[in-house]
């Protein structure tokens, strides 16, 4: 393994990261940029260990959760390059044994989260207990899908659970093995590995909670849990680098399906929405953004690509909840690439126009139910199926101080705007997709 050294980010940058951090409620957290394929900045602070004063270093592994979504998909893809999996073949051609509705949906809508399959994690809740096939099918394979392929889109767990079944009964290997083998291995990643549960792992963050004014220590994720397809890899800051580097370089999967991973979802409407293979894709300054958040009991994380500056940047957190992970990738991305993001971004009109009112209002909206009115199908599918359509709104009789668009791109069928808002000096984002007809078909 390498030990060469990361060099640091600049102190100016260093010191809005610890503001941002916030070392009174996060245990440890570790921010790594990586510019043309090289590891160019890394900061860290806090411990990977509270009772040991073990700081976070380099070596310092992370469950880095859902970010490890577009890790399942490269190896599916990997299967679809080796003509061993379809992209738009059932699930059940590959995967015996499944209740009718899973078995015909085809992979892509599982890829994409454009299946209908409900959330299992909505309803299995105990991270420290196994959680295999059987139990998740008893628990949630009765159930019919919350709408048909590509009608809606919905973040869905169980998507990506069951992709990582299609891989073992593809391969023939379990989907540890199969990341070891044909992923970190040929990346050259000299720390990344599959989630250990209660193995002792060298260099592994402890996990951490927050509550009460006192830090406690998380629960104690079970192994097989810990490792499932839908976000089970631990990531330290020296496997950002050649991890950029092998992707931007198609190295693990050809350069057609690398674009469709990154290409937006298209719904029975005919719109897209911002999410390909893995990937929340997001446009910002005219140029492609591509990101995923994960979160799990301990731990969370943050990874950004910026492919017209060539730069990643990876945040991750040894604490729940975490440090606020977007707003300290974007300042990084802002002090590598000034003017790369929608964070600098000057506001573009007053917020009086009748879109930003009507996004506004539903924002505003308190306790009262949205109106159905105002959303395009494939929002109205999602609120038929009383699944969460729009962002959460504001406490009832709580109003922004500002909310103004910032930017706004075109997409078939209608436009995404981004509105930037202030609640008592705290500013946040949001990104609606309109319609032509000036209904809302996204919202986030």
């Amino acid at each position: 393994m390498s030990t060469q050294s990361i060099p640091p980010v600049p102190a100016s940058l260093a010191a809005k990261l610890a503001e941002l951090a916030n070392l009174d409620v996060i245990a440890g957290v570790a921010v790594t940029v990586v510019r043309d394929g090289a590891a160019a900045g890394f900061w860290s602070a806090g411990h990977a260990s509270l009772p040991f004063r073990v700081p976070v270093a380099e070596s310092t592994l992370f469950h880095v959760g859902s970010v490890g979504k577009h890790v399942t998909a490269l190896a599916v893809l990997q299967l679809v390059d080796a003509g061993r999996v379809d992209l738009g073949t059932a699930l059940g051609a590959y995967v015996p044994g499944l209740p009718s509705a899973w078995a015909a949906i085809p992979v892509r809508s599982l890829l994409d989260h454009t299946s209908g399959l409900p959330d299992y994690g909505a309803v299995i809740k105990d991270w420290d207990r196994p959680q295999g096939r059987d139990l998740v099918i008893d628990a949630i394979g009765t159930r019919a899908p919350l709408f048909a392929p590509r009608a809606a889109w919905a973040y869905s767990n169980t998507n990506y659970l069951a992709l990582g079944w299609l891989i073992e009964a593809v391969s023939g290997e379990s989907y540890p093995d199969y990341l070891r083998h044909r992923l970190f291995g040929p990346a050259a990643l000299p720390t990344a590995r599959e989630g250990g549960g209660q193995d002792v792992i060298p260099h592994r963050a402890e996990a951490y909670e927050f509550r009460d004014g006192r830090f406690a220590h998380a629960v104690q994720i079970e192994r097989s849990v810990a490792a499932a397809a839908d976000g089970g890899v631990l990531f330290s800051a020296r496997d950002v680098a050649p991890w950029a580097a092998a992707l931007a370089g198609n190295r693990l999967v050809s350069a057609p399906l690398m674009a469709a991973a990154v290409t937006p979802a298209r719904l029975v409407t005919g719109r897209p929405v911002p999410y390909g293979f893995g990937w929340f894709l997001d446009r910002t300054r005219g140029h492609d953004m591509q990101r995923h958040a994960g979160r799990v009991p301990g731990y969370g994380a943050f990874l950004m690509h910026l492919p017209a500056q060539a730069l990643w940047v990876a945040v991750m957190t040894n604490t729940t909840p975490p440090a606020p992970l977007l707003l300290m990738a974007l300042t990084t991305a802002e002090a590598y690439a000034p003017g790369s993001t929608f964070l600098s971004l000057p506001t573009a009109a007053a917020g009086r126009d009748p879109l930003t009112l009507r996004a506004r209002e539903v924002l505003e909206r308190g306790d009262a139910p949205a109106n159905p009115a105002w959303f395009a199908p494939e929002i109205e599918v999602l609120m038929r199926a009383r699944l969460a359509a729009v962002p959460p709104a504001l406490p009832s009789g709580m109003r922004f101080d500002r909310l103004e668009p910032i930017e706004s791109y075109a997409v078939d069928g209608g436009r995404m705007v981004r509105y930037r808002a202030t609640l008592a000096g705290h500013i946040t984002h949001y990104l609606f997709g309109w319609a032509e007809d000036e209904r809302i078909f996204w919202a986030s």
